[in-house]
């Protein structure tokens, strides 16, 4: 019998897939693509880190319930700490959700263009997508989105507010009236929403079926790689069931305790990113051949009339590394511009200006 070749032992829906990719970076480079914070760690903080993490016992397994951070993040958000399941980012909280709640064939919905690993991991699992396209300027389209809702009977729906990668926010009212026909669980992924300034957390307690994701990775700590997810204690219970033990290692646990205890470092960052965000989209509406579209996140959308690749290339011959979004269906020739420091900002202004007249 004749052996079966490699890849016919990987499952069809998987070798359909393109692989999550994160662009390498060089030093040289201006770094504004992945929507980092762009504020390294002050001295004294970085001095309280290091003694932190030279107590980190490496010959033991971490803390495998993330007590202490699992403590200061239920203190800040004035949540039980049975309410908080943390992950490896939120991309393995979107995988837990999906792995707890739905069976092969069920339906993921979520408005696209949006964060691309909602629809990679619901596809690995066996699940059906469904993105319901936004409007023509990426605004919520409620009707069809709730029209789609009701015919499909979603099991899972995802709201990136604001999202990734147009900016723009779903409002309170919007996520209220989509809670109300939704017959499973509401996903809202706040990740962005520190340069926002508005959350769901309030209404955690009276709608049993919203969840709330959260990352550290947006405000100055990507590095550690952790999200966290808020629900209604009883779902977070059974979450915690699927959550591989030690998922969240003893640096990064040690890191986050000290450095979620310096929230003012974070929030003065977080002031400083919307106050440039603001500059960069007043220089960029004010550019010929240039569509920017409203974020309230800490990047910006931009269309330009310029081929996109083209842009993109001139730009990274200038030294300033963007996102180049123009193979994303709705995202012909648009590039995503992460808010840096202000001199990063100001060489992306020029630079841009450069490779729109090189046109």
């Amino acid at each position: 019998m004749k052996r079966p070749c490699l890849l016919d032992l990987v499952r069809p829906e998987i070798l359909s897939l393109k692989a999550y990719r994160a662009e390498e970076s060089r030093p040289d480079l201006i770094k504004l693509d992945a929507n980092e914070s762009p504020f390294p760690l002050p001295e004294d903080l970085r001095l309280e880190l290091r003694l932190a993490l030279d107590r980190v016992d490496v010959h033991r397994y971490p803390d495998p319930h993330e007590d202490r951070v699992r403590s200061i993040l239920a203190a800040q958000l004035q949540v039980v700490p049975e309410a908080l399941v943390l992950g490896n980012g939120s991309d393995e909280l979107i995988q837990l959700l999906l792995l707890a709640t739905s069976e092969p064939g069920t339906t993921v919905l979520a408005p696209i263009p949006t964060f691309s690993m909602y629809e990679l991991i619901a596809r690995v699992q066996g699940l059906r997508f469904e993105g319901v396209p936004f409007g023509a300027r990426f605004e919520p389209d409620l009707p069809r989105l709730i029209e789609t809702i009701e015919r499909l009977r979603p099991k899972v729906i995802f709201l990136a507010t604001p999202n990734n990668p147009t900016g723009g926010v779903f409002s309170e009212a919007e996520i209220f009236k989509i809670l109300a026909v939704a017959p499973g669980l509401v996903v809202v992924d706040e990740a962005y929403g520190s340069y926002a300034g508005q959350t769901m957390l309030p209404h955690l307690v009276e709608q049993e079926r919203l969840v709330i994701l959260r990352s550290l990775s947006k405000i100055g700590l990507a590095g550690l790689r952790i999200g966290y997810l808020v629900a209604h204690p009883t779902l977070a219970a059974e979450l915690e069931k699927v959550r591989l033990p030690f998922n969240l290692n003893a640096f990064s646990q040690a890191a986050a305790a000290v450095l979620l205890n310096h929230q003012e470092w974070i929030d003065t960052n977080v002031r400083e990113v919307v106050r440039e965000r603001a500059q960069v989209m007043h220089h960029l509406v004010a550019l010929p051949g240039v569509e920017a579209f409203p974020s309230a996140a800490n990047f910006v959308l931009f269309r330009t009339t310029s081929p996109g690749n083209v842009v993109f290339d001139t730009l990274l011959q200038q030294g300033v590394l963007v996102r180049n979004l123009g193979s994303v269906p709705g995202l012909h020739n648009c590039l995503r511009v992460t808010v840096g420091t202000k001199a990063e900002n100001d060489r992306f202004v020029e630079a841009l200006t450069t490779a729109l007249r090189q046109d």
